[in-house]
């Protein structure tokens, strides 16, 4: 079984990062298969023990890969392949807000959607870093202190690059409705023409916002069934603001190649992992 705590970041850092995981498994070694599917984040996972590897449906010469242990995951907009795990699990991840991968380093999120990357190979060098640290890390504050030290550091380097918040505002307006019924009011809410809006909107958190807000409400349903595993997907599904039941399926066929009832069939481990929260030390 996985252990998830659950972080939130430095308040310098709360319009760039959405929070920190600390996942481990409660067993010596454990064996997973993982679905690699639609995902709306971009995130920086550094492997701490045992690494996992990749089949990627869209490159066949790169099954059975091993995957990096520090490694930049894009957004998804469609399942990619599989990512199977055997011996001990223990990760440290940073999830970021919508634009706040390319807010940080200046990188279009576009640019790495629907992959991952060696992360020093984007990132330079410093992330190397931060991996030796959290590796030697004594516990969890530590390895919270450290990534804070290291991404306040990039965010006081990033100084040049053009920010427009309208794509943060609205961006982390949609996190929380799922709706995109007028994209013309969110342009004229970011003070942009549509085509400019949804080009920036693009590059900077990874898709279009009409996809987005779709890949957003299909992981808010795989969320609402992994914390409530007892509720009925026509629940599920109404609450995630889904038409009806068959939206639903519909919506998973697409990004995950599977029913509802398959998937969680296909990732039962999912239904498993257990959650808390870390508080963080007062300063």
């Amino acid at each position: 079984m996985l252990t998830t705590s659950v972080i939130p970041p430095h308040p310098a850092l709360q319009d760039i990062v959405h929070n920190y995981s600390w996942c481990h498994s409660e067993e010596v070694s454990i064996q997973m298969t993982s679905a690699w599917v639609a995902h709306h984040d971009t995130s920086l996972c550094f492997f701490l023990e045992d690494v996992p590897r990749r089949q990627n449906y869209l490159n066949s010469e790169k099954v059975g890969e091993a995957i990096p242990p520090v490694c930049l995951f894009g957004l998804l907009t469609q399942r990619i392949g599989e990512i199977t795990f055997a011996g001990k699990y223990k990760t440290f991840l940073i999830e970021f807000k919508p634009n706040g991968f390319y807010k940080l380093f200046g990188i279009p999120a576009s640019e790495i959607a629907n992959n991952l990357f060696p992360a020093n190979a984007v990132m330079g060098k410093e992330v190397n870093q931060l991996y030796e640290q959290l590796l030697h890390a004594s516990n969890v504050a530590e390895m919270v202190a450290y990534t804070d030290n290291f991404l306040i550091s990039a965010l006081s380097r990033q100084k040049t690059l053009y920010w427009n918040e309208g794509i943060t505002r609205i961006s982390q307006q949609l996190v929380t409705t799922f709706t995109n019924t007028d994209i013309v009011q969110y342009a004229f809410q970011a003070n942009m023409s549509l085509r400019n809006f949804e080009r920036r909107f693009t590059e900077q958190v990874g898709t279009s916002p009409k996809l987005f807000c779709r890949l957003l409400r299909f992981n808010a349903a795989v969320q609402g069934k992994i914390t409530q595993p007892q509720k009925s997907w026509t629940d599920v599904a109404y609450e995630c603001g889904y038409y009806d039941t068959m939206h639903l399926i519909k919506e998973f066929k697409q990004f995950a190649q599977a029913s509802p009832t398959a998937f969680f069939q296909e990732n039962a481990w999912m239904l498993a992992e257990s959650f808390t929260t870390f508080e963080r030390p007062l300063h």
